[in-house]
């Protein structure tokens, strides 16, 4: 009698990090502008509205403003690319909004590609900053490794952990599952908070 075997396979999704990425004076305007429009910033969203999904503040930020991490970003791309082992695609754009997660604050296990709603978002970018002493603790990204079983992909229990390391980048592929933990600042000032420019790199309307 044959015993059939069901073959599992962990996969690990490659991610690139940089440090120090960009030079110190373009990264103090940056969060000196940031700070000044606090009043701004909004409470976060999701497609499917759910409030026990994220928690942060938001800023749809004027182009100026994210512009030397867009710039640096889009430069790196070929970089990015072969370190992830995925196809170099030339038609892209570059989404920005720059994100404050404060006392309490998180974001819940999700996808940031949906073939419904973001079809277009290919790797998803992660560009740490905060304000000097570092007043906050918590906020890791969690990047969660797949299982393929029988030829279908599932989330794994495991996962790999990035730090939110002052001027420092994290660029991984858009459909990863990923969730950013607690995040904790007992003074609850707005200049305390975990803050990053985050966004996506995108297919071009018809690429």
């Amino acid at each position: 009698m044959q015993t059939s075997t069901t073959e599992t396979r962990t996969i690990r999704h490659p991610m690139v990090r940089i440090e120090r990425f960009l030079p110190e004076g373009e990264l103090t305007t940056l969060l000196s502008r940031v700070l000044e429009l606090e009043s701004q910033f909004q409470p976060s969203g999701t497609h499917d509205n759910r409030p026990d999904l994220r928690q942060s503040l938001v800023l749809n930020p004027p182009a100026d403003l994210v512009k030397p991490v867009v710039d640096k970003v889009t430069a790196i791309m070929p970089h990015v690319f072969s370190a992830l082992r995925m196809p170099l695609t030339t038609t892209l754009e570059v989404e920005a909004q720059v994100t404050a997660h404060n006392d309490g604050a998180f974001f819940a296990v999700h996808t940031d590609a949906d073939y419904d709603k973001v079809d277009r978002r290919y790797l998803t970018y992660v560009f740490y900053f905060n304000h000097s002493p570092k007043a906050f603790t918590g906020g890791e990204l969690l990047l969660y490794d797949d299982i393929l079983r029988n030829n279908k992909l599932a989330r794994s229990d495991t996962f790999q952990v990035v730090e939110p390391t002052h001027n420092s980048i994290v660029l991984f592929w858009a459909r990863v599952m990923h969730e950013v933990r607690r995040v904790n600042v007992p003074s609850r000032l707005f200049r305390d908070s975990r803050l990053t420019v985050n966004g996506w790199v995108n297919r071009a309307p018809g690429a």
